[in-house]
C-alpha cells in the first residue's frame, strides 16, 4: 500500500486547549474545525503536509467511544482497491468502506496495538462541512 500523506488524530476531551497550544507555541494553522473534529498544520518548507487533528472521543469509529491510543489517517490513491485486498487478506474491519460527508470514503482496521487505521480517499466535502474547512 502507498500513501500520499499520513497524519495522525488524538482522541481527547482538551480539544481548544490542545490546539491553542500548537497554535500558540509553533505557528500552526487551523485547516479544519467542526468542533467535534479539528485539524491543524504545521509550517515547513520542506513539507507541507505535516498534520495533526483532534477529536472527541465520543465521535470515534461507528460511534463508539475510543478508549485509547490514536488514529492514523492513511490518505491512498485508491480504497476501493485497497479494501478490497484487505478483505482478501482476511483483515478484520472496525469500520466498513463508506462514504463520508465530511469528504471521503474510508474503511478503518486496528494494528497490533489497538490503534485505528483509518484508511481513505478524498471525496466532494458536502455543504454542512464546508463551512469547517479553514484553508
Amino acid at each position: 500500500m502507498k500513501f500520499n500523506d499520513l497524519s495522525i488524530t488524538f482522541h481527547t476531551d482538551k480539544i481548544k486547549e490542545s490546539v491553542d497550544f500548537y497554535v500558540r507555541h509553533f505557528d500552526a494553522k487551523v485547516t479544519f474545525d467542526c468542533e467535534w473534529y479539528v485539524t491543524i498544520q504545521f509550517q515547513s518548507d520542506v513539507n507541507p503536509y505535516i498534520f495533526i487533528s483532534f477529536m472527541k472521543p465520543e465521535y470515534g469509529v461507528a460511534g463508539v467511544i475510543f478508549s485509547g491510543g490514536l488514529t492514523l489517517n492513511l490518505n491512498v490513491a485508491d480504497v476501493d482497491a485497497e479494501y478490497a485486498k484487505m478483505q482478501q487478506e482476511g483483515i478484520a474491519f472496525i469500520e466498513e468502506i463508506a462514504d463520508h460527508e465530511w469528504g471521503d470514503r474510508a474503511f478503518s482496521v486496528k494494528d497490533p496495538l489497538g490503534n485505528v487505521l483509518y484508511i481513505y480517499s478524498p471525496r466532494s466535502i458536502s455543504a454542512e462541512y464546508q463551512k469547517a474547512v479553514k484553508e
